[in-house]
């Protein structure tokens, strides 16, 4: 039986999955752990599928003919994988040595697991906050507004929480996700309604009412270049970060919920406008007004 499917999904970033695919086999080659590696390429176009299939014999290739998205992508990544757990990994993170066979054994020793991730790291070594509770109205007005700084310096960090030890989660981050196979099989993975953003946070809660835990592991480490893969399209990603999390929120909490959640997004691009005016930032005020009108407009998933 296979361990373990590690699912890449790509898009347009060739040398960055080139050495994931690479960190990934290297980890796989040391653990012992009958494993496949799967890379799904989401319609890129700068040769990433021929780049992988020329340089790795053993790694199965997806071509999608279009640009599937996050969610439908990884979704057609887990459907194929076989293994008994399924780690979803972002093609600009890289596991380290020994961050497969720790994540494996950890699943392996928690049978009330239904997913679990590792320990994020910068691209200088140090902490990538990841994992935390499931976020509420709440949270999100103090991440938008930044009073989340009257205690803690980043906007994923729980205060007083040691990032050494073993922590009980409500979600995961999505770079790099690994999935019990039942826990996928009780959800049916993400929702295809996400295109980008909040579709780990939505998965996670749904594997929460499946009645699985999940679990931060910070036995296991992965380097994540955060921001990577997104940062070539700035303003799809944008947009899509918006509806997702009005999405979010109008699927688990209704549509007052949502409503709070719009205005509150109105309200930060108008700000943000207003300030790049006043700086004299000509294109960031036009871009944030075209943000602006984008949630007036009221269009959902």
């Amino acid at each position: 039986m296979t361990d373990l499917s590690v699912i890449i999904l790509t898009h347009n970033t060739r040398e960055l999955t080139i050495a994931c695919v690479r960190a990934a086999l290297g980890d796989l080659a040391s653990g012992g752990l009958n494993a496949e590696v799967i890379v799904v390429d989401n319609a890129s176009t700068d040769g990433t599928a021929r780049a992988i299939r020329e340089q790795f014999g053993a790694v199965r290739v997806i071509e999608n003919e279009e640009n599937a998205g996050f969610a439908r992508g990884n979704n057609i990544g887990l459907a194929a994988a076989k293994g008994r757990y399924r780690l979803l990994l972002n093609s600009d993170a890289f596991v380290q040595p020994g961050a497969l066979r720790a994540l494996v054994a950890f699943m392996d020793a928690h049978p009330d697991a239904g997913a679990c991730g590792p320990m994020l790291l910068n691209e200088d070594g140090s902490l990538q906050p990841s994992g935390r509770s499931l976020p509420s109205v709440g949270s999100v007005f103090a991440d938008m507004t930044k009073l989340y700084r009257v205690s803690r310096r980043d906007v994923f960090e729980q205060r007083g929480r040691d990032y050494g030890q073993v922590a009980r989660v409500g979600e995961i981050s999505g770079a790099a996700l690994m999935i019990r196979r039942e826990a996928y099989e009780a959800t049916g993975g993400f929702d295809p309604a996400f295109f980008a953003y909040y579709e780990d946070v939505d998965l996670c809660k749904r594997i929460g009412q499946a009645g699985y835990a999940i679990y931060y592991v910070p036995d296991a480490k992965v380097m994540h270049l955060w921001k990577r893969t997104s940062c070539a399209l700035p303003e799809t990603s944008y947009r899509a970060g918006q509806d997702s999390l009005r999405y979010y929120f109008r699927k688990h909490h209704g549509r007052a919920a949502e409503a709070c959640i719009q205005l509150m997004l109105a309200a930060r691009e108008t700000t943000l406008a207003l300030a790049s005016l006043l700086r004299g930032r000509f294109a960031d005020a036009r871009f944030h007004g075209r943000m602006l009108a984008h949630v007036l407009a009221g269009r959902s998933l």
